[in-house]
């Protein structure tokens, strides 16, 4: 009697979960704890926590800090700076003399010596020094154009060429008006065409474009050096440890235990993207040095819907890092010669996000099938709002498709013993 119960609740438990299911059930439970182990060992490593979690989360905020302090000081030094002028008026333009003299924020030191001044200005013992043609007035007086020669330093402050080249063009503006009054004539007969310049993209647009251009560099970025240093550890580390023979003797086949480390690794790569997103929110909501209706501008951006579209292709880009980073770290014998190896491929992956900028590059089903250069494609379209959904799952299904592959070879690779123990 007890063997027919038992046979029989046997058999209905197998109709719930046929024996199959349990057995791969099973893998998926040595998987989770092989992921947990590796997971714990990935924790305490102090360097890879600063790299996957400190750095990511704090680096946007200190950038836009020191960025807004960097401006906010330059415009306060701009607003409060003196122009030192050297002009060599050869007795000629008394007028525009006048106008410049009385700006409170310029000085004017007389100098005649061409040579001097240009050292002077090298030196930054001088801003700008203007020279005055000594037939500048007569040119003037007879309607023609009088020259005017002013000497700058092109690599320093363009605030102060501006400053006094706005005194010469008011100049220039009365002295044009006072010709066309004698003349009976208006500026209308000096400008026979007026162009009116209207942008098919709205400003929330044409921003969102801008930003959806800036943030895969960061997040790609970081989903890589997430992903690098776990997959270093966690295959090159056991090999210098001496560890990676013991792990190969448990009760797990290599397809259990490759899977187990490349989730920590895919984890750690997910969590470095995701919290450079975080960064970049907490940036904003902070306001730091950036201007508020900047600031409230991209906040209206960054919905959660965009923000969610974004993040889904964090996951597939990962595991495609990830199948790239464990068959180097499975291959290398140690830890420094496996981030030699790495480390050029992060001028690589430059390469697509840099072609993503570049104007004329757009999503289309050409582009949405290279890997990297689709998410920074798919990230400027989405944050912008001007996304076309068709192409997005395109994207999506190439990205999977690309994760799928990386998976394929990194089970090969990880299968050769001569890779794993060389």
């Amino acid at each position: 009697m007890f063997w027919k119960r038992l046979f029989y609740f046997v058999h209905c438990v197998n109709k719930v979960c046929p024996a199959k299911d349990l057995f791969v059930f099973y893998k998926m439970k040595t998987i989770f704890t092989i992921f947990k182990k590796e997971m714990l060992d990935t924790l305490r490593d102090r360097r890879t926590l600063f790299i996957m979690i400190i750095v990511p989360l704090l680096l946007l905020p200190m950038i836009f800090t020191v960025m807004g302090m960097v401006q906010s000081s330059q415009h306060e030094e701009a607003m409060n700076k003196t122009i030192r002028v050297a002009i060599t008026d050869n007795n000629n333009g008394a007028e525009l003399l006048q106008t410049i003299q009385r700006r409170r924020d310029v000085q004017v030191v007389p100098n005649e010596n061409r040579e001097e001044i240009r050292k002077m200005i090298r030196e930054d013992a001088l801003d700008l020094a203007l020279e005055i043609s000594p037939s500048f007035d007569e040119s003037i007086a007879a309607g023609k154009t009088g020259e005017l020669t002013i000497y700058y330093n092109s690599t320093s402050d363009s605030l102060v060429y501006s400053a006094l080249d706005k005194t010469i063009q008011n100049y220039h503006k009365n002295i044009l008006a006072q010709r066309l009054e004698v003349l009976g004539a208006t500026t209308a007969t000096i400008k026979p065409t007026k162009i009116i310049r209207k942008d098919v993209y709205t400003r929330t647009e044409s921003l969102g474009k801008m930003i959806g251009g800036f943030l895969p560099y960061v997040f790609v970025l970081f989903c890589m050096m997430g992903a690098m240093y776990p997959a270093i550890d966690l295959f090159t580390g056991e090999k210098e440890r001496g560890t990676i023979e013991t792990i190969l003797t448990i009760p797990a086949d290599r397809l259990q235990i490759l899977l187990g480390k490349m989730a920590v690794v895919v984890l750690g790569g997910v969590c470095s993207g995701l919290l450079t997103i975080v960064g970049m929110y907490l940036a904003l909501q902070l306001g730091m040095g950036i201007p508020d209706f900047i600031r409230n501008i991209v906040l209206s951006i960054l919905t959660p819907k965009s923000i969610f579209l974004v993040l889904l292709m964090l996951f597939p880009l990962t595991v495609f890092f990830a199948g790239v980073l464990i068959p180097i770290s499975v291959y290398a014998r140690s830890f420094k010669e496996a981030q030699s190896m790495i480390q050029p491929m992060m001028f690589l992956v430059f390469i697509p996000l840099i072609i993503g900028m570049v104007p004329g590059i757009e999503l289309s089903r050409t582009t949405a099938i290279v890997p990297i250069l689709n998410v920074a494609l798919a990230s400027r379209e989405i944050v912008a709002g001007t996304i076309d959904f068709s192409l997005l799952s395109v994207v999506y299904l190439s990205l999977f498709s690309f994760a799928a592959l990386a998976i394929l070879i990194c089970v090969k690779w990880f299968e050769k013993e001569g890779n794993v123990l060389r």
